[in-house]
């Protein structure tokens, strides 16, 4: 007799992604730090049933593990619905609107210079999210989801935060526009965000941009109480079984955290492929508020990092 679980359609998938870190903090007198870090390791299954008449049950369960010092971590995206030819429904732990929006724009995604760490872009997962992602109309693609907030401020309202997405995509352009208000996830505070990205890829050449405007930001503390307008360009080259990455990133913060307001960080690096599911990695990043992947604080810092990444 062959169990329901070994007919059923699960698939077993994974990443390991590892670095190793050098972060001098460009301050004088203060220590520079090696360390080897796990950098958004994961272990995941999901599957899908096909009910008939177009419609399917798809679902998700991934969480992170620490490839550096072992252990798993924190719930990644994590849900349960339906799809048909009318778009997805699913509600659990999920990518807001706005992360998914800009994600493709990321080149640097998960590593020392993320341009989450290195321009101060906020990227949610958010819990207890309600979304509907729908069909392509010829290349847009409407996304949005609104998050209950009985667990964050008791009020129990349906839509205590919420966010929304346009992506366009055809042939080597794609654009995307986004707005997040996350008010009852603050505890009341007054906080919102929107986001415009664009790219362009044509042949081995990638040109990216991203600006957002992140109104009172708590999220992070070195914006607290602020608003911070970010700014992140890139390009890449691929040649062979390698592609050579550069990134461009400001912050623009009116609480003067900073001198005048304005930090800078910039990156470069070097990817090399041995096949479609494992790549090696070489990169430096200089940002004037701080590496904020790193945890090592938020001064003027500049880091190299060396990382190998296998997808199963």
């Amino acid at each position: 007799m062959v169990s329901q679980a070994a007919t059923a359609d699960v698939t077993i998938y994974g990443k390991v992604h590892t670095s190793i870190d050098y972060i001098n903090p460009d301050a004088r007198g203060a220590d520079s730090i090696y360390d080897v870090t796990s950098r958004a390791s994961r272990l995941g299954f999901k599957g899908s049933e096909d009910l008939g008449d177009g419609l399917k049950l798809i679902w998700k369960m991934e969480t992170s593990y620490n490839t550096a010092e072992g252990g798993f971590g924190s719930g990644r995206n994590t849900y349960i619905g339906l799809a048909g030819g009318w778009g997805t429904f699913l509600y659990g732990r999920h990518d807001t609107p706005m992360k998914m929006s800009t994600g493709k724009l990321d080149i640097f995604a998960d590593e020392l210079a993320d341009f989450n760490a290195t321009a101060g872009l906020i990227d949610l997962r958010a819990s207890d999210a309600i979304a509907y992602v729908s069909p392509s109309f010829g290349g847009l693609t409407l996304v949005g989801a609104m998050i209950p907030d009985a667990d964050y401020d008791g009020n129990g309202d349906i839509a205590g935060a919420y966010s929304l997405a346009a992506m366009y995509s055809n042939g080597g352009l794609f654009v995307s526009g986004s707005y997040e208000s996350l008010d009852d996830l603050q505890g009341g505070a007054d906080a919102s965000y929107w986001r415009i990205g664009a790219g362009f890829d044509m042949g081995a050449f990638h040109i990216g941009a991203v600006y957002a405007d992140q109104t009172d930001d708590d999220l992070r503390a070195r914006f607290r109480g602020g608003d911070a307008k970010n700014l992140t360009v890139n390009g890449s080259w691929a040649f062979g079984n390698n592609k050579l990455k550069a990134m461009w990133g400001r912050i623009d913060s009116d609480n003067d955290v900073f001198d005048e307001g304005k930090t800078d960080a910039w990156a470069v690096g070097l990817d090399h492929n041995f096949s479609k599911r494992t790549k090696m990695y070489i990169q430096y990043a200089d940002s004037e508020h701080g590496l904020q992947s790193t945890n090592y604080g938020s001064a003027d810092q500049s880091g190299v990092s060396f990382g190998m990444v296998h997808k199963f």
